[in-house]
């Protein structure tokens, strides 16, 4: 017998319960938590006397509920709270009707019995057992061999996830409530689309949330706030293969006990760091997903720069003091970096960025996409955007000499940038001074600056379109 078998047989009159509810608000974490309030007006008690809220969703966290009288001077006092959803599957369905005569049927075979006890549905062949009007027992060795099982009419039956309420005695409900409770399966997730304009000094931004409801309701008119944890700064331990951070290093920090390294996300907790208001109501229906626009910004400026980071690193490497070979792999990748600034009073939720630049014929030209973090008003962060097109360097070791008594070592290096673009250049190169802490450029054929890493250098290599061009420098190292 399938699932439909059982509920097809169902024909119950509805209890009384309240209507749909009104005024809805939502408070949605990342985690996939929401704190739902909305009001509800309350119809009179059933006949048992209980009072009915539905519908609810299914993923309701009993515990959370508060209800609060919306007229002052009402009052509510509520004596047991119940929440059920009859028709949720088979089991709970039978469990509803225990003690209640239910019909089986099977061909032309009528079973009739009172239900003395649910079937276990984890066993691949449930047993019913029933116990007829005399003394004797029916018993059903496979459930699922019946054609129909028929329930008899239960007004009190929660058709869909329901509160019920047992107040206390005499005092009648007020006509409406406010309601909050906490349910899972509510999630959002934020991206930023971002146009380049041809100077590439400003950007026109636009950011959306995508909302998924896997709560069982629907929220009609929700109004939306949107909530981001400590937890929610850091990626998950496993990124999926479509995310900017996939891939990456996971940062580790001490665990709030001090006794181990743990992740960050791991080590970060559930409090929220900031929100995010939705600027209009929304629609959510149950199962379902939907794109809202949170913000858009006509121009907001960045700072674009091409940058090559060649130096790499072999698994052989020992000791970067004494091994001559250190740093002397070459990465031929330019970067693509974008420096971002959030000039609004707003602050910007995490998501992906996905940058592009606007063309003459109105078509739009995909430069790359990256990561960008929880962004406050007034500060900045820098995305790595991919390979730039049609930019290539190459990092060449032209020298190594040691002077064991002076306890020194100098190194030299070339660096050839190549640029296969249409349009002139400005490439920022850092070099990392990796083998010690004390060190000294003392020859360089292009200008330089300190680096924001630690121990770095950067030169700002200007080269003309279809050309390429070098420059070199030595460092020297004391210990």
């Amino acid at each position: 017998m399938k699932t439909r078998l059982f509920l097809c047989a169902l024909i119950l009159p509805l209890a009384a319960m309240a209507a749909r509810p009104r005024s809805v608000t939502l408070v949605i974490q990342e985690t996939g938590l929401a704190r739902i309030s909305e009001t509800h007006d309350l119809e009179p008690p059933g006949p048992d006397g209980l009072i009915r809220i539905a519908p609810l969703p299914a993923t309701l966290v009993p515990a959370s509920v508060t209800a609060v009288p919306i007229e002052r001077g009402e009052s509510l006092d509520i004596l047991a709270q119940r929440f059920a959803w009859d028709l949720l599957d088979n089991e709970s369905l039978f469990r509803a009707y225990r003690g209640a005569t239910i019909v089986g049927r099977k061909g032309g075979e009528t079973i009739r019995g009172r239900l003395l006890t649910p079937p276990d549905f984890s066993d691949p062949h449930p047993a019913l057992v029933l116990a007829a009007d005399d003394p004797a027992v029916r018993l059903v060795p496979n459930l699922l061999e019946l054609d129909a099982v028929e329930f008899p009419a239960r007004p009190e039956l929660a058709r869909t996830p329901t509160l019920v309420w047992q107040l206390a005695d005499g005092r009648p409900p007020p006509a409406a409530v406010q309601l909050h409770y906490a349910a899972s399966g509510i999630t959002w997730a934020a991206s930023h689309e971002a146009i380049l304009a041809q100077d590439n000094r400003s950007l026109a931004l636009s950011t959306r949330i995508q909302l998924q409801n896997r709560a069982g309701r629907d929220f009609a008119g929700a109004r939306i706030r949107l909530a981001l944890t400590d937890k929610g700064q850091f990626a998950p331990l496993v990124p999926p293969p479509n995310d900017p951070r996939a891939g990456k290093s996971t940062p580790l920090r001490y665990s709030a006990d001090g006794l181990a390294w743990v992740p960050e996300r791991t080590a970060a907790s559930a409090a929220i760091v900031a929100t995010y208001d939705l600027p209009f109501a929304v629609d959510l229906s149950a199962d379902g997903e939907v794109l809202a626009g949170l913000s858009s910004v006509a121009a907001l400026p960045v700072d674009l720069r091409r940058v090559y980071d060649g130096v790499r690193f072999d698994r052989y490497q020992r000791n970067r003091r004494t091994d001559w070979n250190l740093g002397t792999e070459s990465a031929a990748t330019i970067d693509t970096r974008l420096t971002i600034r959030n000039e609004q009073a707003a602050p910007m939720p995490p998501g992906e960025l996905r940058l592009l630049r606007g063309q003459a014929d109105g078509a739009l030209e995909w430069i790359g996409n990256d990561w960008l973090p929880a962004l406050p008003p007034g500060e900045t962060a820098t995305l790595n955007l991919g390979p730039a097109a049609g930019l290539q360097g190459r990092r060449v070791r032209t020298g190594y000499s040691e002077d064991a008594p002076r306890m020194a070592a100098e190194e030299s290096f070339e660096i050839t940038l190549e640029n296969q673009t249409p349009d002139d250049q400005t490439i920022v190169v850092v070099e990392h001074l990796y083998r010690g802490d004390t060190h000294e450029i003392i020859a360089a054929s292009a200008e330089h600056v300190p680096g924001a890493a630690p121990h770095s250098i950067e030169f700002e290599i200007p080269v003309k379109a279809g050309t390429q061009k070098s420059f070199t420098y030595t460092v020297r190292y004391t210990w």
